[in-house]
């Protein structure tokens, strides 16, 4: 298998649980790992390298510039570096390979994922249940609509029809429309081209939080269940995360057990705070109904009353 992660410094501390979480169950099967990323400091590449160890891998850190994804739609927790997937055709020159977000938990082999027949399709995702507003893409509930921190792609398609660059120009071309950064544009322009992948493939907050309604991207309340109680990849979407200290998410105690693994391991929440401390000793769907409310109401502000 050929991995791409594409970071930024910000997102050091999960992307060592990701990584380190990712070899863990797949030694043997991982063979070569590719990063892009703007800047990290000569001292986290030797903690990335301490994490690979004695893995049997071909490591690839490529540095590259995002100066022409300046003005481009960034939200509340979406930065710049959401845009550096759109470029690794243009840094990557495998035909295939599995991009991962830097926030995610790796609880098993990513063969099945590696394995998918892609014929002539742009990538291989899993549809997100929830989302509402999708037909303002020009995508029906029918085509539904995947996330894209786990994607299966066929970066020779990619290359052949500039697909990267064209959806960088959607994205610039169309900022009212654009909720989630590249994923929006990914979308939009993909449709009917993408195979889907079983929901535990990339179990976001969406489908813990139940918010969403049963058959949503073909999920029953079984597939739902079974996604839950097994998953293969836990994805910490949202601006809730596991290193926020009022962050509930139910593997967030796995998480910081993959840190203390990891050379970060003396690492706190990076928002440690008495204030925060309070915030996650507030109910639970009083966060939830704040968040709601964020993300409708102020989809590109600042408003974060709480996380």
């Amino acid at each position: 298998m050929i991995i791409v992660f594409t970071i930024n410094k910000s997102f050091l501390l999960p992307f060592a649980v990701t990584l380190h979480s990712l070899l863990l169950h797949n030694k043997g099967e991982l063979k070569k790992l590719i990063v892009l990323t703007d800047e990290i400091p000569e001292s986290d590449q030797e903690k990335i390298k301490e994490i690979i160890g004695d893995n049997d891998i071909d490591f690839e850190l490529i540095q590259i510039s995002d100066d022409d994804l300046s003005g481009l739609v960034t939200t509340l927790h979406f930065q710049k570096a959401n845009y550096y997937r759109l470029l690794i055709p243009e840094f990557v020159r495998e035909d295939k390979v599995i991009y991962l977000d830097a926030d995610l938990l790796i609880l098993g082999s990513l063969l099945p994922i590696w394995e998918t027949p892609l014929t002539n399709n742009y990538l291989a995702a899993v549809c997100t249940p929830g989302v509402s507003w999708h037909p303002e893409l020009g995508v029906s509930k029918e085509d539904g609509y995947f996330n894209s921190g786990v994607m299966l792609l066929n970066l020779r398609k990619w290359r052949e029809e500039n697909f990267g660059r064209r959806v960088i120009d959607f994205v610039s071309d169309n900022p009212k429309l654009i909720r989630y950064v590249d994923q929006c544009g990914l979308n939009a322009l993909a449709k009917n081209n993408w195979i889907r992948l079983p929901l535990s493939h990339n179990l976001t907050v969406d489908v813990y939080e139940g918010d969403f309604e049963f058959g949503d991207c073909g999920c029953s309340k079984e597939d739902i269940n079974r996604a839950k109680k097994s998953p293969l990849i836990v994805h910490f979407t949202g601006t809730s995360k596991p290193w926020h200290t009022s962050n509930q998410h139910p593997f967030k105690k796995k998480f910081w057990k993959f840190l203390r693994q990891t050379p970060y391991s003396r690492s706190l929440p990076e928002d440690f705070s008495t204030l925060n401390f309070i915030k996650y000793l507030t109910p639970k769907f009083f966060r939830q109904g704040i968040r709601r409310f964020q993300y409708r109401f102020f989809p590109r502000g600042k408003f974060k009353l709480m996380k």
